[in-house]
């Protein structure tokens, strides 16, 4: 046994305490001494996937499993990290490898994570609730994880199903995680409908997200005292317009909040964003499906005369990073070929990462051009002049990224491609958060995007 076992241990618990540079430099010291020490590699590997260095911590995942082989520490890692790079096959492998090792609860909630994070619901489901009988009574670090995991995966799994009582009742468990952060302001309350509140609410996690969440604000605003949302900056303007009895604050990446004393007092109560949908959205009646977001009148004119009175279609062929998905959600222009040849249209590109080359290689390639509109749709562009664009356009289609919630927002026609991996927004057949013009479509296991986007244009005939 290695005499850095106690080193290792604390050092585990840094990791896990918010602590990552104390806990590498006590495995540095140990592994110099022990190179392969597998516990203080397993902590430098989880340091290295909590700081998105997934390339470092899956050389140090392969090493613990070539020192190790018939131990689950290496294969889950591997687990772990293939999940959040979005490559399904490889962490259920993975996944398999680490339970063939042990079959006890934190090997069944990582086999329940990889289904889930796949969306296979049902089957993730199975393997969280197997997790959790083994974990009852067990009162190791090991066993209270991968209960507080599994009852996670099971939150998803009733989202993604629309059991939406039970699921954002149990959404509460994902705050204070790594995407989802709880901001209080001075000795604000959470809020729990209080009619009498000054509320100030948080948006979260990426920018379609927070559109998404964002339908629920007109309930929740007209359910209190005063309606306060910190939104991301881009969208400040948009959401000004769109609920104009809410104070909008767009400092929601900011260090510091300024509130108008003339426009509201200090909040007595506080919310994440998603937060709201435990209070709001119990039941699918509770969804209005209607638009909620009201484009810059001005913006809109200037772009139909840029139109020209065509029928104009955008565009969305890729979004993400590595950690939402990138890899499953790049299409590619081609693959939009069967539909680009089909439509009597003019195309607009919806991309927010620079896309010049693609659509000049593209248009050399098939004699079909887009319109390029970057310092609209450029990534930091101000919201307000997106949807000033995408209001103006007949019809949106696209994998799943900002541009296709600000269009769903809006109540422009969006076709919304997914594959299975989306996650729990894009696992009923509906997305209920926005009207009935958005439609989900539905890439198949086994099948290309462009035998995807062909099987939309025959469905549309």
């Amino acid at each position: 046994m290695s005499q850095y076992r106690e080193e290792v241990e604390r050092a585990g618990k840094l990791a896990d305490g918010g602590e990552p540079d104390a806990a590498m430099e006590i495995c540095n010291k140990v592994l110099l001494d022990e190179p392969d020490n597998p516990g203080a590699l397993y902590v430098v590997g989880t340091v290295l996937l909590h700081s998105a260095r997934h390339a470092q911590a899956i050389q140090i995942a392969k090493r613990l499993t070539e020192i190790r082989p018939k131990g689950p520490l290496g294969w889950s890692l591997l687990t772990a990290l293939y999940c959040e790079l979005h490559r399904y096959d490889e962490s259920i492998r993975y996944a398999e490898k680490a339970l063939a090792c042990r079959r006890d609860a934190k090997t069944l909630a990582d086999m329940g994570y990889a289904h889930v994070n796949a969306g296979n619901w049902e089957i993730g489901a199975g393997y969280a609730q197997e997790a959790l009988k083994l974990a009852k009574g067990d009162d190791s670090q090991r066993a209270r994880e991968a209960a507080r995991d599994s009852l996670i995966h099971l939150v998803y799994c009733q989202l993604a199903t629309k059991n939406w009582k039970s699921g954002f009742e149990g959404y509460r468990l994902t705050m204070r995680t790594k995407w989802r952060k709880e901001w209080t302001y001075g000795d604000s309350q959470e809020w729990q409908g209080e009619p009498d509140a000054v509320v100030m609410v948080t948006g979260e996690q990426g920018l379609g997200d927070e559109i998404m969440a964002a339908s629920v604000v007109p309930d929740a605003a007209n359910a209190c005292k005063r309606f306060i949302l910190d939104c991301d900056h881009r969208l400040g303007a948009l959401f000004q317009r769109s609920f104009p009895n809410v104070v909008v604050t767009p400092t929601r990446r900011s260090d510091t909040v300024y509130l108008d004393p003339e426009k509201t007092s200090a909040p007595t109560h506080h919310k994440s964003l998603f937060g709201l949908s435990e209070l709001f959205r119990r039941e699918d009646a509770d969804f209005p499906r209607k638009p909620f977001l009201v484009p810059n009148p001005d913006y809109v004119r200037m772009f139909r005369g840029l139109f020209d009175g065509k029928r104009t279609i955008g565009l969305a062929w890729s979004g993400g990073f590595p950690r939402t998905g990138l890899e499953p959600r790049t299409a590619g222009l081609n693959a939009f070929l069967p539909l680009l040849r089909r439509e009597q249209a003019q195309f607009v590109s919806l991309q927010y990462k620079d896309d010049s080359r693609e659509v000049e290689e593209f248009a050399k390639a098939h004699g079909i051009s887009l319109i390029r509109l970057p310092w609209v749709t450029g990534q930091g562009s101000d919201c307000d002049l997106l949807a000033g664009l995408i209001a103006a356009l007949d019809e949106v289609v696209g994998v799943h990224t900002s541009a296709l919630h600000v269009s769903s927002a809006l109540g422009v026609p969006t076709t919304i491609l997914t594959h299975r991996g989306s996650g729990w927004r894009y696992g009923p057949d509906e997305l209920l958060w926005y009207p009935p013009t958005t439609k989900l479509h539905k890439k198949r296991t086994g099948e290309s995007w462009r035998e995807c986007v062909g099987r939309l244009v025959e469905a549309r005939k």
